[in-house]
């Protein structure tokens, strides 16, 4: 593909993320909305969740339990929160929301981290995952790709776990789509050889895991073998297949809208889809009166927009993971010769140094390559332990002012969040595909704004007459003629 001149629709279909595919679970016009109009993560749940407080409920529960598995400071798990909280500098509503989940979590949980304690570091947390392996259904002659992180992976406890705030104290069974989620992390990281596991994980069966649903009220245990998410998994990848490929299946899409089980209407929305309101069923404005031009009009900005991003993201997740997994050991040699240094940073870690730690770069034409990408700035990049296919996903601050920082010889100090675990892993620094700054998260932001500007409008008509916008949208797109005053 490195050959290719990068224009119009790419010849590959796109590499979804377990998020992309649940939420097509939810309703394939969750698709168009992510794919066009920069829309994602559709499952909503309550308020705070929205707000952050659910990645860190997970966040710090990853930390208490690590401290306990450690055998650190026997400190109070509030005090441990509060300590947390001020050092994510988060206010006190979201404090309060945290505690209030917390404290219903440990009345469960409080026996087990007893148990955890010296334990060592045997739970991982963020797992990434990245296949192009994976079968569904009962003919398997389909390898889908997909990519995603495991919220955690207990090899105490033989525990695959999605952790979510979702849900209520008194619910019987685990909320919409959780189980499909743990399920499908737990197929993706089936499908990958043995090979590509980091040594810690390599010798685990994973198919006498449970799959576990956890929220702070309670666990809910999901079988295995389940010929229901096949179908749902499968459907919802040719929904993704389709819909990126053809105008038409936007339109099908459409016509199918809500979950399998559960259509969805104006007056009979899927309540717990966060888009219905936002994207599907938002209020008409009477003006600008030319709408439906403006909308023919902006098609084809949605759809280039989209592609640049499958040329730039998705691309590199293929050459990433086909690096590793690809069949012809000629190919995955030469992707590897191609990323290195370019989206890829083979590193060591030499030494800890108070809370931070002394990254070195080896290969000399990696390091100077690394060099021109940092140069007047602190950066972050996502770091991997491990492989890309099955790694611990860390972020790491490069921090060039201080002075143990040595560009020229290959040398940083930086700051890594949750290293525990990681002692003796192979790590590369990966720029370009998680980060949200990076130029391909960046497309989405300007659909986003470009489908802000087609929902937008104005009711009153002697307002819409003296607005400019709405004149020039009227105008372009219709036949009003717009007069300049002569001064």
């Amino acid at each position: 593909m490195e050959q290719v001149f990068r224009r119009g629709p790419p010849p590959f279909d796109p590499f979804p993320s377990i998020q992309d595919v649940i939420d097509a679970v939810l309703c394939p016009v969750t698709v168009v909305h992510r794919m066009y109009h920069g829309l994602h993560g559709a499952l909503s749940g309550p308020r705070e969740i929205a707000e952050g407080v659910g990645r860190h409920f997970h966040r710090f529960v990853s930390i208490l339990k690590s401290n306990i598995a450690l055998g650190g400071k026997r400190l109070d798990p509030f005090t441990l929160l509060r300590r947390y909280c001020s050092m994510e500098r988060l206010d006190a509503d979201s404090e309060s929301h945290l505690r209030r989940y917390l404290s219903y979590w440990l009345r469960r949980k409080r026996e087990s981290l007893k148990e955890l304690r010296g334990q060592g570091p045997r739970i991982f947390h963020e797992v990434h995952v990245s296949t192009i392996n994976a079968t569904f259904g009962e003919e398997r002659g389909v390898r889908y790709p997909i990519h995603g992180v495991i919220d955690e992976i207990d090899t105490i406890s033989k525990r695959i776990v999605e952790r979510t705030l979702r849900g209520d104290e008194d619910d019987p069974n685990p909320p919409f789509l959780e189980d499909f989620q743990v399920w499908l992390q737990w197929k993706v990281l089936t499908s990958i050889s043995k090979d590509l596991f980091p040594d810690m994980l390599r010798n685990e069966d994973f198919q006498d895991y449970d799959l576990i649903v956890e929220t702070p009220y309670r666990d809910f245990t999901i079988e295995k073998d389940q010929p229901l998410f096949e179908k749902w998994a499968e459907d919802a990848l040719a929904w993704i297949s389709d819909i990126a490929r053809s105008s038409v299946a936007v339109g099908d899409a459409w016509q199918n809208r809500g979950h399998h089980t559960r259509p969805c209407s104006i007056g009979n929305e899927i309540e717990e889809c966060g888009f219905a309101w936002v994207a599907c069923y938002h209020r008409r404005r009477r003006y600008p009166e030319r709408r439906s031009a403006l909308h023919a009009s902006l098609l084809p900005i949605y759809k280039a927009l989209y592609n640049e991003q499958i040329w730039v993201h998705d691309l590199l997740l293929y050459q990433l993971t086909k690096m590793e997994q690809d069949a012809d050991p000629n190919l995955r040699s030469e992707l590897r010769r191609l990323l290195t240094g370019r989206k890829i940073y083979p590193l060591e870690i030499e030494e800890k140094i108070g809370d931070r730690y002394c990254v070195k770069i080896i290969d000399e034409k990696v390091r100077m390559s690394l060099v021109e990408e940092v140069q007047d700035e602190n950066l972050s990049f996502d770091v991997i332990f491990g492989s890309f296919s099955v790694g611990l996903r860390r972020r790491a601050y490069l921090l060039l002012d201080e002075r143990e920082t040595k560009p020229e010889d290959g040398r940083y100090l930086a700051y890594i969040e949750g290293m525990e675990g990681t002692e003796g892993i192979s790590a590369f620094l990966l720029k370009g595909l998680l980060l949200k700054e990076d130029p391909w998260f960046l497309k989405r932001l300007v659909q986003q704004a470009v489908f802000s500007l087609e929902k937008w409008g104005i009711d009153r008509e002697d307002r819409a007459k003296n607005h400019v916008v709405v004149r020039l949208i009227d105008t372009l797109f219709g036949p009003d003629t717009l007069r300049a005053k002569r001064r």
